[in-house]
């Protein structure tokens, strides 16, 4: 079930359940850069580096020890207000703010070829494991079926959490990444 009420800017408070708990939601606001259709809209240099600082701070906090420090800045080399800017324009961004202007989390889909896949979902430590998380990629996981899409692929880091988050939501690992790999690839039939 995906909430509906789902809106660019839109606020939201609710609860609702997940697997077995009750999730609720303090009062948030939806952001939507929606350019998979051909439209044009762009994100500011605020919101761009916004979305990169969240997305090297947590690589880096995650980081238990499977990757280096070059390894960490390599996986963080796409974080750039810039480069973020960039990807959004041919692709889709998802972030939920607080009523404060704070981002809580974001999401990255991005075009491969004719293909669509999620680059990057990314929770603040400080909201994580509230479920923010899974209603970020609820929120892709209709984009993809909106598109017509029979699958979702999803690139992963080494992250033991990373990946243990997406099998809860019925990814399958195809294949094991070696020493070098930075990422590896899961999936999702629709």
């Amino acid at each position: 079930m995906f909430i509906d009420n789902l809106l660019d800017f839109g606020y939201l408070h609710f609860t609702y359940h997940v697997l077995d708990f009750i999730v609720t939601f303090m009062p948030m606001k939806v952001r939507i850069v929606d350019n998979l259709n051909g439209k044009t809209e762009s994100l500011n240099d605020a919101d761009a580096d916004l979305v990169a600082t969240l997305i090297k701070e947590n690589t880096k906090a995650v980081n238990q020890g499977e990757y280096s420090e070059a390894e960490l800045d390599m996986l963080c080399a796409f974080a750039t207000p810039e480069t973020i800017q960039q990807e959004v324009a041919k692709g889709f961004l998802i972030s939920l703010l607080s009523d404060e202007g704070e981002l809580i989390g974001c999401a990255l889909v991005m075009k491969k070829w004719t293909r669509l896949f999620i680059k990057t979902l990314q929770v603040s430590k400080k909201y994580g494991r509230k479920g923010y998380g899974t209603l970020i990629y609820q929120h892709c996981e209709e984009r993809f079926r909106t598109a017509g899409l029979q699958e979702i692929e999803v690139q992963v880091t080494k992250f033991l959490s990373s990946e243990a988050f997406y099998g809860k939501l019925g990814f399958v690992k195809t294949g094991n990444p070696t020493q070098k790999d930075l990422y590896f690839a899961m999936y999702k039939f629709l």
